[in-house]
């Protein structure tokens, strides 16, 4: 079903409206709720792309994207990929909003943990 509201989206807004980069987003979670993250993953890095064309590299919003990448590719054990997606996040979330901010918080409590298992 998620698949034909992004292909909707696609087709009626185009492939970098907010719509459609949500909707890829919201894929992204549900494969990723499925354990299917190679997938989810290639979802995360168009949702990613479409934060950077639209939004830019310093937007809150591409780095919450690249959080969430983070955790797919954590799934998947490649834990370079995810420690330097969070770094990435976290530093534009802090200097935005600063280090206290809930999100950024939420991704350094990330960090912490990634290399636990």
């Amino acid at each position: 079903m998620f698949e034909e509201v992004n292909e909707a989206y696609q087709q009626i807004y185009g492939e970098n409206h907010p719509s459609t980069i949500n909707s890829l987003i919201n894929l992204a979670t549900v494969h990723k709720d499925l354990q299917e993250f190679d997938i989810a993953i290639t979802h995360y890095e168009k949702a990613i792309e479409g934060r950077r064309a639209t939004e830019g590299e310093n937007s809150v919003n591409y780095a919450m994207v690249k959080a969430m990448a983070a955790g797919a590719y954590r799934e998947l054990g490649n834990l370079k990929t995810s420690e330097e997606y969070l770094k990435d996040a976290y530093m534009k979330i802090a200097m935005e909003h600063g280090e206290e901010n809930m999100a950024a918080s939420a991704i350094l409590n990330s960090m912490g943990l990634l290399y636990k298992r």
